[in-house]
Formats: structure tokens, sequence, C-alpha cells
């Protein structure tokens, strides 16, 4: 039984994750159990332990106090800035860490993340679960497949609040551009980003075509090829089962189904929009 340690329960992801494991009859239930909880406050904790009564949930008083209870752990505090700082004494431990969206809030942090892990043959996961959107997955298919022909241009749009006070921007771009990265790759060289009011508009520029990503309160997709066009409303559906599948499969097998670059690179892309929108320019990735 791998028992999980669950790091920022304030975010509607910390319930579901629980729901997932700890619910009777759960597939995982032989498997996996959520075990301890950690946040800054504590009644969001206390609202998960009281909907799995049986389940043993210990609510800790900080990061050391979790550290011996727990085999994993799954960080998914609403602000990446904390995220390092609550992952790191895990992946010191030996202890292999899902790190959400954003997974972090500077370039700096997700590359020392991802080296110490390496150093220490830990493995991670994390990031958007908009990447396993069962429709990004099926356009991705179509594209690889060649039905849309070689890929001209595309829009992608998906919610963001400017203004979050969970460090503004960092909060929700990471679900669209890790849909643009699922899709198309993550050999972005550049972004120029246009803000009109609290509407933010940036262009990702690939090799042989751009990808608009329209942050805007609406989830769909648009791509453009030399065999035609396609358009889809995304959705979340089942996204956080997949994450979970994806976490279980690795805590099993001691290997990410995830690289580096996949952490990495959709962070740099966030920073880039970020310094786009402060500088006025192109920003190289």
């Amino acid at each position: 039984m791998y028992r999980i340690g669950i790091l920022g329960t304030e975010n509607s992801h910390a319930a579901a994750f629980a729901d997932i494991v700890n619910t009777p009859g759960s597939i995982y239930e032989n498997e996996f159990k959520v075990v301890a909880l950690y946040a800054h406050e504590k009644a969001p904790s206390e609202a998960i332990k009281a909907k799995h009564p049986d389940s043993g949930i210990v609510i800790c008083d900080s990061i050391e106090h979790m550290l011996p209870l727990v085999d994993c752990v799954m960080v998914t505090a609403r602000d990446g800035k904390y995220h390092k700082d609550f992952a790191l004494p895990f992946i010191r431990a030996g202890k292999p860490a899902f790190i959400d969206k954003p997974f972090t809030t500077s370039v700096g942090e997700a590359q020392a993340l991802v080296a110490e892990a390496a150093a220490l043959n830990v493995p991670i996961s994390g990031g958007s679960g908009c990447k396993y959107s069962p429709e990004i997955l099926q356009l991705k298919d179509e594209i690889e497949k060649g039905e849309i022909g070689d890929v001209t241009s595309a829009m992608i749009t998906f919610a963001v609040d400017l203004d979050s006070p969970y460090s503004g921007l960092w909060f929700y771009s990471s679900h669209l551009v890790e849909e643009m990265c699922t899709l198309f790759g993550y050999n972005v060289r550049s972004v120029m980003s246009f803000r009109s009011g609290k509407h933010l508009m940036a262009v990702a520029r690939y090799d042989s075509f751009d990808v608009v990503m329209n942050f805007e309160n609406t989830y769909t997709a648009v791509v453009y090829g030399t065999k035609g066009w396609k358009a889809i409303k995304t959705t979340c559906d089942g996204i956080y089962e997949a994450e979970f599948a994806h976490f279980a499969e690795m805590i099993k097998t001691g290997k990410s189904s995830m690289t580096a670059e996949q952490h990495i690179v959709p962070v740099r892309i966030i920073a880039a929009v970020k310094r786009s929108l402060e500088t006025g320019r192109e920003e190289m990735i």
C-alpha cells in the first residue's frame, strides 16, 4: 500500500484526488491511500478528512510532520510559488512527487526541481491535467495521422485571470500552454503578447507556423492545415483520473511518463508571455 500525502489542499484538485483514491470501491483501494494532508490553512484539509472519515487521514502541522508518514506526495497548492518548497523535501527524501499546475512560477525553480529529481533518480510528474483532455488527445491523433495536412496556423482558447491572487497569469495559463504543447510540440521559438484591458492574447512562433494563445473565458481549439481545418470545443472530462493514472504508474514502475522538457518548457513559455507583456517585444523562449 503506497501512502500519499497531499500538500496544498485549498485547491479542488486535492479533494478530487482524495476522492479517486479513498472512496470505497476505488480501483486503487488496495494499492494507494491518501493518509496525510498539509496546507497553510487547515479548513480545506478538515473538509477532505470529514468526507473520508474511515481513512485515518492525519492533518499535518508542517512538512516535517508529513515526511515520515508518506511514500509519495501530490503538491496541489493553488499558488505555484509554493510548489518548489513543498516538493523538494520529499524529493530529497527519495519520495516521488506529482506537482500540479503551474509546475512553478519561475524558470529557475522549474530547472532546480527537475535537476534535483534527476540527480537523485526520483520520478516526478504533474503540470496541467488539460493536456489529457479527451478532445485535445483526439485532435492530436488526427494531426499526427496527417488528416489536417501540414499545420499552417492554429488558435487555442482557454480562460486566465491576469489579476489572480495566486501569482496572476501563472495560475491558469498553464492549461492553455500545455494543451498547445500537447498538440504541436515543445519547440516554441518565441512569443509576442498583447493585452487589451483584462484580455490577453499571445502568438507562439514555431518553426513553420504560429499559434494564437487566446486567453478568453471559453474553451476551444482551431487548427488549420494544408488539407483543411478542424475546430473543437474542449472539456476537462476525466482529467483527474488520467493524471492519477499516470502518477500511479510512475509510483509502481519508478519511471515518469513525462520528460524534463515537458516540465520546464511550459514554464519558459509562460515566463516569456509575461516578459513580452512588460517589454512590448517578441521574447525568445
